[in-house]
Parts: structure tokens; sequence; C-alpha cells
């Protein structure tokens, strides 16, 4: 589901006020207030999340909530703040998986590791990405993608939202299977990846999915397939990548509630269990749902492994695009 800027800013306005009618915290030692980091700026989906986690933790026990956006750097400065607060369990951050795990690897000044120095507290929205083509390529399949890229080899390229993102190293697997060479195009975000696709200016563009369905509904662009193991609601005539002979461009991402590492074995048990009842709570699945993402239907057996795993699988896609850290 797309969201526009005026559904954005009432979502910001309510939830916000939410977070900060907040009273006394039972969830936190000693009654200090809960403070969550947010890496993105206000108003972006990062954000909304953290700030229905919040208004719904008030709900659950009178917690005092404080979400703070710290932007700036993928991410990096809420992450660096989170390592640097006490790891009591009173200072959590909202990032996504693969940004937890990405940054050290495309980021030489991020000096940690995502499973070594985070405890996950939960998940708290899933989601996947799309590859879509716009009227440059005017195909409606990726099978037709694939023979144009072909017949047009010295125009075949795709968006991303910026360098060094999961969307990016998507495309060098991307251009693995098409077999003819696929020109990274970085913008700085989303929103002018898209616009330029629907203008004509590049051919494809992977991004997530919850950006794609009103212009699909439109006609503007095609999505030709979700990384997801199964279609997405919202475009269920979409196929999946497996669907289209593509198993291993499955690729799912969350955003997640992390402490640092070191948290008391009581505290991190008492916030799991916190978490996964909000999740599950109908009033958060309501609200997530309404910007066009899912909730898990369970949380994740271990999630250090969760972690390990996409750290390997990133990994992977890194080496592939023959990427390298910068400063």
């Amino acid at each position: 589901m797309s969201i526009s800027r005026r559904r954005i800013q009432a979502w910001a306005c309510t939830l916000a006020l939410g977070a900060a009618l907040a009273q006394a915290s039972p969830a936190s030692p000693n009654n200090a207030p809960v403070k969550i980091l947010v890496g993105f700026p206000a108003g972006g989906v990062v954000d909304l999340v953290a700030r229905a986690f919040a208004a719904q933790l008030k709900e659950e026990n009178g917690s005092t909530v404080i979400v703070e956006n710290r932007p700036g750097a993928s991410g990096k400065i809420a992450i660096d703040n989170l390592l640097s607060a006490s790891n009591q369990g009173d200072t959590l951050a909202v990032i996504p998986v693969s940004v937890a795990v990405l940054t050290p690897q495309v980021m030489k000044s991020a000096n940690y590791d995502a499973v070594r120095d985070f405890d996950m507290l939960g998940i708290l929205v899933e989601y996947c990405f799309a590859v879509a083509a716009g009227p440059a390529a005017n195909v409606g399949t990726w099978q037709a993608y694939k023979a144009w890229a072909q017949a047009h080899p010295q125009r075949s390229a795709y968006a991303s939202p910026g360098l060094g993102t999961p969307q990016q190293f998507l495309g060098a697997q991307l251009q693995k299977a098409l077999g003819v060479e696929l020109q990274h195009v970085p913008y700085k975000g989303g929103a002018a990846a898209i616009n330029d696709l629907l203008g004509g200016q590049v051919p494809l563009l992977i991004t997530t999915e919850q950006l794609l369905p009103a212009y699909e509904a439109q006609g503007k662009l095609k999505t030709l397939f979700v990384t997801s193991h199964e279609r997405n609601p919202n475009m269920p005539k979409v196929p999946t990548a497996a669907e289209v002979g593509l198993p291993g461009l499955e690729a799912s991402d969350w955003f997640a509630l992390y402490a640092k590492a070191g948290t008391p074995p009581a505290r991190l048990a008492e916030w799991r269990t916190l978490v996964a009842k909000i999740v599950a709570s109908p009033k958060f699945v309501e609200t997530i749902r309404g910007m066009g993402y899912g909730v898990p239907s369970a949380q994740p057996a271990d999630f250090k492994r969760l972690l390990r795993e996409q750290q390997e699988v990133w990994a992977g896609r890194v080496r592939l695009a023959g990427f390298k850290a910068t400063d």
C-alpha cells in the first residue's frame, strides 16, 4: 500500500501524542523512562512503527516512552547511541535487520557486530522487496524484461534508494541471473528513484514492496515480482521470485527492537514477552497493516540465529556486488 504524505503526518501526530502522554514505567528500572532510538527522520516508516509500539507499550503497562530520532549515516548514528548506552534495558532501538547486519559491511567506521553487540527483543514488522519496470522498458513480465535487456544491453539499469542498501545488493544478484550487465543507479531515497522510473529515466527499480501497489493499480508501472515466499495480498497478480524462476532472489526483512548486548537475562525475558504480546495485539496489527506492512505470526525461536543467518546472506550479496566498504 502506498502511504500518502497526509496519512503519514496524521499517523505521526497521533502516535507521537500517545507516546508523550505515557506515565511512570514499571518496564524500566527505577521507574526511568524507556528511550527508543530511531536512526531515521521523524515521520518516516521506521519512526511510525517505533511510535506505534511506544503508544501500545504505554497502554499495556503505563510506561513512559521517549522516541528519539537520531537520523543520519543510514542508521549508524542511532546504533552508536545504543552501543554507548547502558545495558540495563531502558535504552532500545528500532532498526531494520538488513541495516543492522549490513552497516558494518559497507561502512568502515561501523565497528560492531550485530550478533555479538545486540540483544534482539522481538520483530515488530516484516516486509519484502519488489522489482518493477517503468515506461522506459515497457514490459509486463520478468521474462519480457530479460528479453528487452538482452536486446538493449547498453540501456539495462536499475534504480535503488542509495549506495550500500539492500536493494543495491539484490540488484547485483539480479544481474547474475539476467546474464546482462545491469547498471546500478543509486538515488537519495526511494521517492526520487520511483519518480525517475515513472519518468522513463531508468527502466527498472528495486524497492520495498509497500511502495508499489498504488502505482501498479494506476498502470504507471509493472511490478515484475516480489521477493517474498508468498504473493503480496495488495498485488495478488504479481508473482514471487520463485515463480519467475529466481528462487535465489527471495529476501525478507524486518524492523526489530534491540537492546545492548549484556542486558540482564530477567530483563530480556520480560521485554521479549512484552514485545510478543504487543505485536500480537489487534490495535498494533491494525496500525501496521494500515501502513501496508505485515506483522510476524510468531517471534523467532532463536534471535541470535536469525541475525547470524541474515549476516551471512547479506555478506554473500555484498561480495557478489564487489562492494568495498567506505568511510
